[in-house]
Parts: structure tokens; C-alpha cells; sequence
């Protein structure tokens, strides 16, 4: 009897309806995609907390620029002959690591911009640092030391500026104009 019982089964079994594996119309996907590709070279740092930016290293100078200046102001610091800062005196103690790690991160920031600088303008880097070089020269206000060209060809020797070059293309009345004299109130009639 348990030997009928699925013969029995099979029997009463209706066939499965067809199922079609077909569409009348085709399939749509809507897909969204997002692909960043990023090139690296040799010379540029492989962490990306390193990589910075011309706009972020302008900023940058920006915000330490009157830190820059009274470094200038007292003699720690100078211009030297690669459009760079060079520590002519450390400071002791704590704040002679932060005269440092200042100087450093101006240092790099100005690389940075004298390199992008080159890069776009197809020239050398020398090119771009002498440059650099001349216009810091040129502004250095009187007392601040900047580095010269010595008498032999590529030496250099620290002197303190003169005070800022007037440019040609300016006129000096133009740079430090005087004030008209105040009108004296007229009585009324």
C-alpha cells in the first residue's frame, strides 16, 4: 500500500502553468556613478593631510603674515637669496621651537607657490626663486635683513635694508599722498 501511495501523488498532479522568461519591454536600470581619479607623482607627498593647495597656502601666509613681520621687525629673521625665510638667531626655550616651526611652514608654503608659479609658467624654478629674491629685497622695510650679492659670483652676504624701493611705474606722490588741508567753515550770511 505505501508502494501505490506515490504513484498516487504523481497522478493527481496538474501541470505547472508556463512561466514566460520574457519582457515585453526591456529592462531599465537608472544607475548613478561617481568616479574620482587622482594622479601621483614622485615629488608630490603621498598623504593626503601633506597635499596642500596654492589657494590653502595663500591663506595661509595671510594668517601669519603680521607673525612674519615682527620676526623681521626684531632681527630673528631674513630674506635670503631663494625668495625663503632663514632664522639668523633661535630664540631659546619653547618659543624658539615655534620661531621654527613658523619659519618651516611659511618656507613650505612659499616652495609651494614658487613651484606652481614655474610649473605654469614653463620656466625654471631658479628663475621663479630669483624673482621671489629681488621683490622681497625690493619691499624690505629699512633694518630688516636681506641677503645681497656678494662680490664674488655666488656668494651672498646678510645686510639690513634701506627701506622699500619705489617702483617706477609709481609715482612717489602717489605712494604716500597728503592729505588736503582742512576747509575752515565758511560764516553763514
Amino acid at each position: 500500500m505505501l508502494r501505490l501511495l506515490p504513484l498516487l501523488l504523481l497522478t493527481g498532479c496538474k501541470t505547472l502553468p508556463a512561466i514566460p522568461l520574457t519582457t515585453p519591454e526591456p529592462l531599465k536600470v537608472d544607475l548613478t556613478m561617481r568616479l574620482d581619479v587622482y594622479q601621483y607623482r614622485g615629488e608630490e607627498p603621498g598623504n593626503k593631510e601633506e597635499i596642500r593647495t596654492v589657494g590653502e597656502a595663500v591663506e595661509r601666509q595671510r594668517n601669519r603674515m603680521a607673525e612674519i613681520q615682527e620676526l623681521k621687525n626684531n632681527r630673528i629673521v631674513g630674506e635670503d637669496h631663494r625668495g625663503l625665510l632663514s632664522l639668523r638667531q633661535t630664540p631659546a626655550g619653547k618659543w624658539g621651537d615655534h620661531v621654527k616651526r613658523t619659519v618651516e611652514e611659511e618656507n613650505t608654503d612659499r616652495t609651494l607657490l614658487m613651484r606652481n608659479e614655474a610649473k605654469e609658467s614653463n620656466r625654471p624654478l631658479n628663475e621663479i626663486e630669483i624673482e621671489a629674491w629681488k621683490l622681497r629685497t625690493d619691499q624690505a622695510f629699512k633694518g630688516e635683513y636681506i641677503e645681497v650679492a656678494g662680490k664674488t659670483p655666488g656668494a651672498f652676504d646678510w645686510v639690513q635694508a634701506t627701506g622699500p624701493k619705489e617702483t617706477k611705474d609709481t609715482p612717489p606722490d602717489k605712494i604716500n599722498p597728503t592729505p588736503p588741508p582742512p576747509k575752515e567753515p565758511q560764516p553763514k550770511p
